[in-house]
């Protein structure tokens, strides 16, 4: 497994990714337009395994999306573009990372949980389809 930054090439299969992993994807257009932000993708043989978005803006993280495909999870995939999502920001000039979890996510959260974020709030009704609360997530790096 291989992680390295997201290529032009890499947007068709970040994009279909997106759609089997979430209920609410965003659009092609909007992996496009992710000024600002930082994309990692996991590679295994010559495909796109995972991904992770995240942006650094004024000392702190923010982690808004990460994707597994399905066959490559519980192989630590998850796991390893946390981990480079969390260094990249460190070496960002970042001093904590933030992140919103649906409630209902238990595989993502024990994630979350055991890479040492802890629970900072709840966003209520935060997300739609289907309607779920929000867990907001933080970790110092």
């Amino acid at each position: 497994m291989e992680i390295r930054k997201a290529q032009e090439n890499d947007i068709a299969e970040i994009v279909a990714l997106e759609r089997e992993c979430f209920s609410d994807p965003w659009s092609e257009e909007s992996l496009r337009d992710t000024a600002g932000t930082l994309t990692l993708v996991a590679t295994e043989g010559s495909g796109v395994a995972g991904y992770i978005i995240t942006r650094c803006v004024a000392g702190e993280a923010e982690l808004f999306r990460i994707c597994v495909k399905s066959e490559a999870r519980r192989k630590g995939t998850g796991r390893l573009l946390l981990e480079s999502g969390l260094e990249a920001a460190r070496a960002d000039g970042a001093e904590k990372m933030f992140l919103e979890v649906r409630s209902q996510n238990a595989p993502a959260r024990a994630l979350y949980t055991s890479a040492g974020f802890t629970e900072a709030g709840l966003r209520k009704g935060y997300y739609s389809d289907p309607v779920d609360d929000a867990v907001i997530m933080t970790k110092d790096i």
